[in-house]
């Protein structure tokens, strides 16, 4: 079985994803580091110029990585919760440098076509639930600057609003698997332990007959999962 989490950068992903796979004894799948891309520093080497040279390339590395990594994940069995999907990869980012023009159409449809042939493969099962993370675009702004991490706290404000346009336009659309949305303004993640519980239950209702028949309390430490994918690799 695997749940997907998704949303925007700052909703609360990876801590939801630990919270869920500590609660439910399930294994763990973090989110891609991209600084294990080689092509994300020429992206930005020399601003747009760089950046439609090397986005075709960037894209199909994270492709590339990801379908790796939920080989590896299917092919190890259990039970997982994943930090962003695949889907979003493809369907948000990747789809969000062509809308910028920083694909051709040439590159855009070479894309497209690789991907559609990994949707066919049986890494590319879909979930069987995705849990979408969702709110206002001041409220994740807000999110993503109390966090404080370095790489995002110089981002312009419409970098956010166009990626924030971009999530709700796929999720409008989506209907590859089932949706749990969770709307962040009423349970606040980062701080408040109640509300990881709350949602908790929420998927808890959503799954009962394929989750753990035995939830882990108080929650195990979800690390043990993360390095067995390390493991794996």
């Amino acid at each position: 079985m695997l749940i997907g989490v998704a949303g925007m950068v700052g909703a609360g992903k990876s801590t939801l994803t630990r919270a869920l796979a500590a609660r439910f004894g399930l294994q763990l799948a973090p989110e891609s580091i991209g600084d294990e891309n080689p092509w994300l520093e020429p992206f930005y080497a020399r601003g747009e110029e760089s950046r439609r040279e090397y986005a075709l390339r960037l894209q199909l590395h994270f492709l590339a990585t990801r379908f790796e990594s939920m080989r590896r994940i299917r092919g190890m069995g259990g039970s997982w919760v994943l930090d962003r999907t695949w889907y979003e990869d493809a369907e948000v980012f990747a789809r969000g440098l062509f809308d910028e023009h920083l694909m051709s159409a040439v590159e855009w449809e070479l894309y497209q076509r690789l991907y559609g042939e990994l949707l066919h493969s049986p890494a590319a099962r879909p979930p069987k639930l995705l849990v979408y993370l969702h709110g206002p675009l001041d409220v994740i702004v807000a999110r993503i600057a109390r966090r404080g991490r370095a790489a995002e706290k110089d981002t312009d404000v419409e970098y956010w609003a166009r990626l924030h346009r971009r999530y709700e336009r796929w999720i409008a659309g989506f209907r590859r698997c089932p949706v749990l949305a969770i709307d962040v303004r009423d349970y606040d993640l980062f701080a408040d332990p109640d509300a990881i519980e709350a949602v908790a239950a929420r998927v808890r209702r959503r799954l009962e007959p394929d989750l753990p028949q035995t939830e882990l309390w108080p929650p195990a430490e979800p690390a043990r999962a993360s390095r067995a994918l390390e493991t794996a690799r």
